[in-house]
């Protein structure tokens, strides 16, 4: 018998190492799954990476979709110009009855959204059939990249190619001033025009493209233009009176009934 006042419990010992086994087993039950937790972790990681890389891929797979094929309709595009007569700044017969003046920055993304959408039905309509002869100044307000362009859009026109280059050239307009319109990008867009770049580079830093670019700006000075693209519209060799872009096939079609 255990001396008095001792305590004793009958199984104390086999309890304790009960509890101790039970701890063990509840530890390395909590350690297994805090492994499957982290193994779970990793393979969502790694799933979310590869998620958000396919996405990527996509992504860059429909900017270079969607810019060749902005190329691909600027290339198309010129085609509009074909059997035109076309001089230096000016396009459509020079006898035509009626004459449009657009004013246009080429980094003026307005003047983009004009010559994508309403330019080719006017050139259709009425620049085809004779009756609208059209002239294109280029204001460089915006930029240097604006001159770089207008520059060389100038050159162009020596070639009779102004409007075939600026054509393209708003169909890959890039973000203003950010230095986009360097020398590779104005050599694509002649290329794409059929400009011959050899000459285009050798005249469009000339003192005849400088004096064309100030005729510009004076011009627009004279008619109050102070936005692109703004437009004039009225017999040719007459007044020309300004009209807004909305309505220039009313503008014309009133031109045209007056000079019958």
């Amino acid at each position: 018998m255990p001396a008095f006042g001792s305590l004793y419990v009958p199984g104390s010992m086999s309890s304790r190492a009960e509890t101790k086994k039970a701890a063990r087993e509840a530890r390395l039950r909590a350690e297994r799954e805090e492994a499957e937790r982290q193994r779970r972790q990793r393979i969502w990681s790694l799933a979310g990476g590869a998620a958000l890389l396919a996405a990527l891929v996509v992504v860059v797979l429909i900017l270079v979709s969607a810019g060749g094929s902005s190329d691909e309709e600027a290339s198309g595009e010129v085609a509009q110009f074909d059997g035109i007569p076309q001089k230096g700044i000016e396009l459509g017969d020079p006898e035509a009855p009626v004459t449009l003046v657009e004013f246009a920055d080429p980094q003026c993304p307005f003047c983009k959204e004009y010559t994508t959408e309403d330019l080719p039905p006017l050139v259709e309509d009425y620049v085809a059939g004779g009756d609208l002869r059209m002239e294109l100044q280029l204001l460089t307000f915006i930029g240097p990249d604006s001159e770089s362009i207008a520059r060389a859009a100038l050159a162009a026109g020596e070639q009779d190619l102004m409007w075939q280059f600026m054509d393209v050239a708003y169909a890959r307009q890039g973000v203003e001033n950010s230095g986009y319109a360097d020398e590779e990008f104005i050599d694509g867009v002649a290329e794409a025009a059929g400009v011959d770049v050899d000459q285009m580079n050798e005249q469009s830093g000339t003192e005849a493209v400088t004096r064309k670019l100030e005729e510009a700006q004076a011009a627009a000075t004279d008619a109050g233009i102070n936005s692109t693209p703004s437009f004039l519209v009225g017999p040719t060799g007459g007044k020309l009176l300004p009209a807004q872009q909305e309505g220039l096939a009313d503008a014309i079609d009133q031109a045209l009934a007056d000079s019958q």
